[in-house]
């Protein structure tokens, strides 16, 4: 039984070195939103006057949502339907601009074929509606697929932009003398792909420039088999088109906006088309702008529109905090517990103190060790360990109790310890199943901070448990066989007899 005591010190020490030493080298746990700040938002659905939005569909938005921001590496966010809302937490994501762009944009992509070119000299530029809706849309209502429409082009580059000519044939100065430019409109017809059809999106350098004077991007697409005969079948028909004196001109639109249009080049035959199941977006922006809008429309189109009720960038100073605040309440609970331990146990105290400090080295190496997996720790989860300080302290003192009460019975302090350990283990480990089913059970029906709780405290009970049966039990049993291990030091009450009386 020594030896295996000892082997069970000897195992503990390594595991516990293993830990100190993954430590050392610079790891720490991944901090939550709530402790070292990032993105919080809540986003709400834009309904029409009267209508209800669908459980099914917002759920379906949400998952959308997850896989963009998956795509982003932001590591445990947070997002959860809040009502009829959905609420988005993004911890370490300081960029809000970026996070408004990426979770709100709706992406929903069509190729429409160009019926027509209208140019702000057109007198019929202004017919067709203002802020690019025709007069059976109002501004910002939606395109839809089986419809043709009025889009305008939606790049800011002044160089793609027509200047406005007055009546005098001079071109119009602006308030700030600028000459106005304004963005061309297409008539375009019905979509004839959807980004249904688009199976990968990837950022590409572009053969333009940025304002900025740097390489432009573009956004290659993978088609699908299906989106790749469409495609196949809409450009064959352009090429016609082109043939026939007609635009030619294929309209790659991105939330009822002109990304590009490019016309059919001479090598693309009528009848064929363009073949092979690739498309480009040309949208000459920089390398990030590129990947952004290659992320929403790889992970696909939201399928309701969104806007941002609250969004708000949580400051890392008020997680510095929350986390400071922690950890001395966790010292101050952690001090008290030893004092408690050594005043009534005395050597078995130190024995206690010895479980606490594997606990918590134990505790933080794992933490650490899940955050390289994308687990955070919130200040819920902190709260979670603090309380697993009294269950582990707690396992203890079950132990030496019940060795106290076997002592006081009559028997050697060394049988007192094998006996004690029995039941005691018996003891901790219905509570600690109880308390680790409960754990279980909040983990998979509570969402947000409460889960980080639910973890930490499901962790730290197995650890408990282990740590009572490996360390524990090796630990009281190898001092129960010295002399610093008596009925005085653990406070029994058997009088001790004399020497060479009896009791």
């Amino acid at each position: 039984m020594k030896t295996k005591f000892v082997a069970s010190l000897v195992a503990t020490v390594v595991v516990v070195a293993s830990a100190l030493t993954y430590l050392g080298l610079g790891n720490s746990p991944q901090l939550g939103l709530d402790l070292r700040g990032g993105i919080s938002a809540i986003l709400t659905p834009v309904l029409q006057d009267g209508e209800e939005i669908d459980s099914d569909v917002l759920d379906q938005t949400i998952e959308v949502i997850r896989a963009r921001i998956d795509s982003l590496g932001v590591a445990e966010p947070e997002i959860a339907r809040q009502g009829t809302d959905v609420l988005v937490q993004l911890p370490g994501l300081q960029d809000e601009q970026r996070a408004r762009e990426i979770i709100g944009r709706t992406a929903k992509l069509t190729f429409r074929p160009v019926e027509g070119v209208i140019g702000p000299n057109d007198p019929s530029y202004d017919e067709v509606g203002p802020d690019c809706a025709d007069a059976t849309r109002a501004p910002g209502e939606e395109l839809p697929d089986g419809e043709g429409g009025v889009l305008c082009d939606g790049s800011d580059d002044p160089n793609e932009l027509v200047v406005v000519f007055g009546d005098d044939g001079q071109p119009l100065v602006g308030d700030d003398g600028d000459v106005v430019r304004l963005p061309v409109k297409y008539q375009v017809g019905p979509a004839a792909l959807s980004g249904a059809g688009i199976d990968t999106a990837l950022p590409i350098p572009g053969s333009g420039v940025t304002q900025s004077g740097e390489q432009g991007w573009s956004v290659q697409l993978d088609l699908t088999g299906d989106g790749g005969d469409a495609f196949a079948g809409i450009t064959a028909d352009l090429a016609c088109a082109r043939d026939q004196g007609q635009p030619g001109l294929l309209a790659i639109v991105l939330d009822d906006v002109v990304e590009s249009a490019p016309a059919m080049n001479p090598d693309v035959a009528c009848g064929i088309g363009i073949t092979g199941g690739t498309a480009v977006i040309s949208i000459n922006g920089n390398v990030e702008e590129a990947s952004d809008l290659s992320l929403v429309l790889k992970t696909g189109a939201l399928p309701i529109t969104l806007e941002p009720s609250t969004f708000e960038t949580v400051s890392p100073t008020l997680g510095e905090a929350s986390l400071d605040a922690g950890l001395t309440a966790g010292l101050i609970g952690l001090a008290l517990v030893v004092v408690y331990l050594i005043f009534f146990y005395r050597w078995l105290g130190l024995i206690a103190i010895g479980a606490l400090l594997i606990f918590g080295v134990l505790m933080l190496g794992i933490m650490t060790l899940l955050g390289e997996i994308g687990f955070t720790l919130t200040l819920a989860g902190i709260a979670g360990v603090i309380v697993s300080i009294g269950i582990t302290a707690d396992s203890s003192i079950i132990y030496f109790e019940r060795l106290r009460d076997e002592i006081e019975t009559g028997r050697t302090v060394r049988t007192s310890t094998q006996r004690a350990f029995t039941n005691a283990f018996r003891t901790n480990l219905t509570g600690n199943t109880t308390t680790l089913a409960a754990a279980i059970v909040l983990y998979f029906l509570a969402v947000g901070p409460v889960r980080g709780f639910a973890l930490t405290l499901g962790i730290a009970t197995v650890l408990d448990i282990i740590i009572m049966y490996v360390y524990t039990r090796a630990a009281v049993g190898l001092l129960g066989r010295t002399r610093l291990l008596t009925p005085r030091s653990v406070r029994a009450s058997v009088p001790v007899p004399a020497a060479g009386g009896s009791q």
